[in-house]
């Protein structure tokens, strides 16, 4: 541990002792009045005060304790193999690595518990609040966010009992960049799964910014495989049932990398299955890395290893035949979901504006609310009203993007087209989030020209690149371009 780390282990230990002090001195309080039957009928209020402080005390504390055994064992791991980061985490050397189903239900029942005791008191002294001011209501907003709590910490119980302990049987480890990443995933499956099962790997690019109460951990998704397995591809296995794995990695991917404490990248390995009841999901931190099996530079994948691009079951593109080519229709509000929650955000910061612009506030914060708020007024107009049209045929590529239709008609030859490819410039959620994709055209010349955006469905986006590079020569012929 360097002598930073240890400054800031011997930081938390002062701010956290404090609480754990008062916290035992409350309990011990507590104890000595029921003992001596001085307690009032307020005694609850104490343990409720003891609680509170013990949990946050030692809950600080605790980590630095067993953490510093858990660093100590990965030095010495990676002193023995330092070339091989993959062989400095147990899990990841065993090839044996949980999944979060527990240490999720174990975290969503502590912070639910800690929660509800500190906002339990609330609907206690709100009435004779809310009778002098009826405002106080507001106040039920912690009250009622408490039972949401409870109510996602009993669902993660009950899948917890559900599918077992689950964990990611991984061979060979590790994951390699320019090969594969293989495995079982080991769950019990009380009843089969009503359509099939959806696995995901996603490389996420996790920082986290600020400090203490104000500190931020954000989530981006830099890259997503999906597959899907129907029910008859499972096989039994220890602990009930054996999902198959089996995911190709990009040759230009990111390797599981800590840059520092605060800015990781990391792969993420989910398995997710729409079954009677609780659903199942569950994500397992996997180790995806260059190794001696890495190409030295991209290679063509052979035909039978790239799996074939199929037409989904439901598209949002519209595509037909015309006496020109095939046309690509990108239709307006193709993402409801996304553009009703942008909508709600652009609504609140201009509410914020608004009432700041009429405020004695500095002029900055209306200036930077607006602005924020124009920006995702733009945003909003675009997934409501946007659309997008591409006609391949006759050696040029026609292109109109506008709202409604309309916008001015590009013409591109077949011959300036040096690349069709797909990138994630968006996404809902975190690292187990949505990404929506948008389909990027590169010019010979260097130049991007974008040609769809905002598509959510990985499969159609995969089709639809398999469809525009062959109809503009840059995959060889098969068969036509279907309609819908």
């Amino acid at each position: 541990m360097d002598r930073s780390s240890k400054l800031g282990a011997a930081f938390i230990c002062v701010f956290a002792l404090p609480f754990a002090g008062f916290g035992l001195f409350a309990f011990a309080t507590v104890i000595r009045q029921m003992a001596d039957g001085t307690a009032d009928s307020k005694v609850w209020l104490g343990l409720i005060f003891a609680f509170v402080f013990t949990g946050i005390g030692l809950g600080l504390i605790s980590p630095l304790i067993f953490g510093s055994k858990v660093l100590k064992k990965q030095q010495r791991a990676q002193a023995e193999h330092p070339a091989e980061p993959w062989l400095w985490r147990e899990d990841w050397a065993k090839g044996h690595i949980k999944g979060s189903t527990r240490s999720g239900m174990i975290s969503a029942w502590i912070f639910a518990a800690l929660w509800n005791l500190v906002s339990a008191p609330i609907l206690i002294f709100l009435p004779q609040e809310a009778a002098k001011k009826p405002v106080a209501y507001v106040g039920l907003i912690f009250p009622i966010t408490g039972a949401f709590l409870l109510v996602r910490a009993i669902r993660l119980t009950v899948a917890f009992m559900e599918f077992g302990a689950t964990w990611f049987e991984m061979a060979p480890v590790p994951g390699v960049i320019g090969g594969e990443l293989r495995g079982t995933i080991q769950a019990r499956f009380p009843h089969i799964a009503d359509h099939s099962v959806q696995l995901r790997l996603s490389c996420v690019h996790r920082v986290t910014t600020g400090s203490g109460d104000n500190h931020n951990t954000s989530e981006q998704i830099v890259w997503r495989g999906e597959s899907s397995l129907s029910s008859g591809q499972l096989c039994p296995g220890p602990n009930g049932t054996s999902i198959p794995v089996s995911f190709r990695i990009p040759w230009d991917a990111q390797a599981t990398e800590t840059r520092t404490s605060r800015d990781v990248i990391v792969w993420q390995l989910e398995g997710l299955a729409d079954v009677p009841g609780v659903d199942y999901h569950d994500v397992f931190e996997v180790p995806v890395f260059r190794t001696s099996q890495t190409p030295a530079q991209p290679v063509a994948e052979a035909s039978a290893s790239v799996p074939e691009a199929t037409h989904p079951a439901k598209m949002t593109v519209e595509i037909k035949q015309s006496a020109q080519g095939v046309e690509f229709y990108f239709p307006a509000a193709r993402n409801k979901g996304f553009a009703i929650g942008t909508t709600v955000f652009q609504l609140m910061f201009g509410t914020i504006t608004y009432f700041l612009a009429g405020s004695r506030a500095h002029v900055i914060f209306p200036l930077a609310f607006g602005f924020f708020a124009l920006l995702l007024l733009y945003i909003s107009m675009q997934m409501w009203l946007g659309t997008t049209r591409v006609g391949i045929g006759n050696s040029e590529l026609l292109l109109q993007d506008g709202l409604l239709g309309g916008g001015k008609v590009r013409r591109l030859a077949l011959s300036e087209i040096e690349s069709i490819t797909s990138a994630i410039k968006s996404q809902q959620g975190g690292g187990t989030g949505t990404p929506y994709y948008d389909i990027e055209l590169t010019l010979r010349s260097g130049k991007k020209v974008t040609l769809g955006r905002t598509l959510a469905n990985k499969q159609e986006v995969d089709w639809l690149l398999h469809e525009m590079r062959r109809l503009t020569g840059l995959e060889p012929k098969a068969m036509g371009a279907s309609t819908s």
